[in-house]
């Protein structure tokens, strides 16, 4: 071992936190396209470089402003369209990957920890196999937020769970 890796040995502290976790998976009747439709037809799009010309010039006021109009129920910020690709590789299956969250409903957990970046915003991931039904597939958030002992006084994640599954279940729907 060479002394710049004891260096950062020595000040590095790594733990691991053993936790529960609860996949709440909604099945649909309809089709991946009309799930995913109905999903981005529901959610406004949080676009980064927006907020960010708020942060560059200071304006916590636009930044209230622009969070609390993207925020009802809540916003897409950040999709990834995967079925293509697998697709190509031969892997029969539609699938879009979504970055969803309420940014106010967030600074409940980043209050506790910087490390809530994590689970915020929520990963939500919807596919279909061919044949099978449409699923929308994503962590249960007070389960997935356990793994933080100093979250724990959060109520948020318990909202998340409520508002969310009801939001995917109308989708679904």
């Amino acid at each position: 071992m060479n002394s710049t890796h004891k260096a950062v040995a020595a000040s590095v502290g790594t733990t691991r936190t053993k936790f529960e976790g609860v996949l709440v998976t909604i099945r649909s009747r309809k089709s991946f396209f009309e799930v995913t439709q109905a999903i981005e037809r529901a959610l406004p799009r949080f676009h980064i470089p927006k907020l960010m010309e708020y942060v560059t010039h200071g304006d916590r006021a636009g930044i209230e402003a622009y969070v609390d109009s993207t925020s009802k129920p809540f916003s897409i910020f950040w999709d990834f369209e995967q079925g293509s690709t697998m697709r190509l590789a031969g892997i029969p299956i539609e699938s879009k990957f979504y970055l969803v969250g309420n940014a106010v409903i967030a600074r409940g957990l980043f209050q506790y920890s910087g490390a809530a970046g994590l689970g915020a915003p929520v990963r939500i991931c919807v596919s279909q196999r061919d044949g099978e039904q449409t699923r929308i597939d994503m962590d249960q958030q007070v389960s997935f937020f356990s793994k933080f002992p100093e979250m724990k006084p959060s109520s948020v994640p318990a909202l998340l769970d409520a508002k969310m599954i009801k939001f995917f279940e109308e989708a679904a729907a």
